[in-house]
């Protein structure tokens, strides 16, 4: 049956656009069909912070705690700081602007990974285009710090998506500078509190005028690091005009079917990160435009009230449902930290099959973050993943790729705790089950192997009253041929192979 909230994908070519800058107007676009489709995208976090190989938040962290430097911040950023007062300097001689040069992609084959990702059986891929460090990854004809004017001297963001695209996959751009560029980069602007250089301002402070005679030279460091500001400044119309123009820049050129937005509500609008002093009615704006031109397209955000979810889509990071959702959603977590970081302990591929499996079960797609090395390549280690991904996906798509959820999402004592909570790798058993289903058939994911060679699923038993027509197959992904079964009041029983057909989680076909 088609969900009435699912839109048609011809959609409108209506110059004048179909929808007004209101939540009322914008609940009627919906979902897009091909997204609770796609089940599987792959994410790029990479730019300038990936040549300190330090991790995420580098570009903020790397001026050291301040006093606008939160609880949660304090052990990484005198983590980042210290490494990178050792390695480049002092921040007043060597800030963000300087890594931005630093960062090369000298070895960037976007054709090659999209090849790999399209392998692990992912439906979408999304480029970053510009983090919390405000450069922009695109030939951005607002923001002079970007990808062409300096660094890797090429547009990232095109080469993505000719890729994404001539793979087959749907194309999608991640903006996360806006309200958090206006939070994150005040750091910029900060001076040591003791020490031998105590009070000396870092390079948030310098003009174009400094830049003479520089390798910068031309270029404004304002247009990096926004506007001179202390923690609690509320952000400027014009900063918040820029961001916006930028977005709209990017998605105008590129038309990307998913826009994901870090940040609770619209940026700059009630309920933002940052809001505006008005909260700005620029975010409704875009939307309406943006739907108009891409028919197909869905924007995500964190925070979403209920009545809106038809307008734009709930993103949950590195954090699990505790149930289905009856609308679609979206989980985004990386393998390791979201940038690279040299000795991060990584996601074995057990690990994000079970977390995959988990949000689809619940009407979820997961998004999934490389990190890539600062020359554009990946280690051999995430190659590893992605490969042992693949395989399973080889195996085992047909109950994930196109699937809805079931009547339940699964069974078995390992859950997430609560409605929402924080990612961790659960230890499964062989009595925990999760379904999906595809018309007639029934999915049921073994998350552990039974020892004693039989699955026990006490969701299908006649008493639990959730199938309306017995089973009359029973298979194993992988193994090939039927499966003897049997069903009483409390549970469908199946006798399996002596063997798993593969390492992580099994997959019974139930017709």
């Amino acid at each position: 049956m088609t969900d009435p909230r699912i839109t048609d994908p011809r959609g409108t070519d209506d110059a004048t656009g179909p929808y007004a800058a209101s939540w009322d107007s914008l609940r009627g676009h919906g979902i897009p069909a091909w997204f609770p489709d796609a089940k599987l995208g792959i994410w790029s976090h990479w730019g300038p912070q990936s040549a300190a190989m330090s991790g995420d938040w580098y570009a903020r962290h790397l001026y050291g705690p301040f006093e606008g430097t939160e609880d949660f911040e304090q052990k990484r950023s005198r983590r980042q700081t210290a490494k990178h007062r050792e390695r480049f300097g002092h921040p007043a001689d060597f800030g963000h602007k300087d890594l931005c040069r630093l960062w090369r992609a000298e070895k960037f084959d976007p054709e090659e990974l999209m090849e790999r990702f399209r392998r692990t059986g992912a439906r979408y891929f999304v480029s970053m285009a510009a983090h919390c460090d405000n450069f922009d990854l695109w030939d951005s004809t607002h923001q002079p710090w970007n990808a062409v004017n300096v660094g890797p001297r090429s547009d990232i963001v095109a080469r993505w998506a000719a890729a994404a695209r001539g793979a087959g996959l749907r194309f999608g751009v991640s903006m996360h500078a806006g309200s958090w560029t206006w939070r994150w980069l005040n750091a910029a602007f900060a001076a040591d509190a003791d020490g031998p250089r105590a009070g000396e301002p870092y390079d948030g402070h310098l003009t174009a005028e400094d830049g003479r005679g520089t390798w910068w030279e031309g270029m404004d460091p304002r247009k990096l690091y926004g506007p001179p500001r202390r923690p609690g400044d509320p952000p400027r119309a014009d900063f918040v005009d820029d961001f916006y123009a930028r977005l709209r820049d990017v998605t105008e050129r590129y038309a990307p079917e998913l826009v994901y937005l870090d940040d609770a509500r619209m940026p700059f609008d009630e309920g933002s990160v940052c809001p505006a002093v008005p909260p700005s009615p620029r975010g409704l704006e875009f939307l309406a435009r943006y739907y108009a031109a891409v028919p197909e397209g869905v924007v995500s955000i964190k925070t979403i009230p209920d009545e809106d979810r038809d307008a734009v889509l709930l993103d949950v990071e590195r954090h699990q449902l505790g149930d289905t959702d009856a609308r679609p959603w979206q989980y985004d977590t990386s393998i390791g930290d979201w940038y690279y970081s040299e000795g991060e302990r990584y996601k074995s591929a057990e690990e994000i099959v079970h977390l995959l499996v988990d949000t689809v079960s619940k009407n979820g797609c997961l998004l999934l973050n490389v990190p890539q090395l600062p020359d554009g390549t990946i280690d051999d280690e995430t190659a590893a993943v992605l490969d042992g991904l693949a395989a399973w996906t080889d195996v085992c798509g047909e109950a994930l790729f196109d699937s809805r959820p079931w009547h339940v999402y699964g069974e078995g004592p390992t859950r997430v705790e609560g409605a929402k909570a924080r990612e961790k790798a659960l230890t499964y058993t062989p009595r925990d089950v999760r379904f999906t289903r595809r018309g007639e058939t029934l999915y049921a994911y073994l998350m552990a192997w039974p020892e004693d060679g039989h699955a026990v699923l006490t969701s299908l038993g006649t008493a639990a009253g959730h199938l309306v027509r017995p089973p009359r197959r029973v298979e194993l992904l992988g193994a090939g041929g039927p499966l003897p079964f049997e069903r009483d009041a409390e549970a469908l029983r199946v006798e399996l192979p002596a063997a798993p057909p593969t390492p992580y989680a099994q997959v019974l076909r139930i017709v």
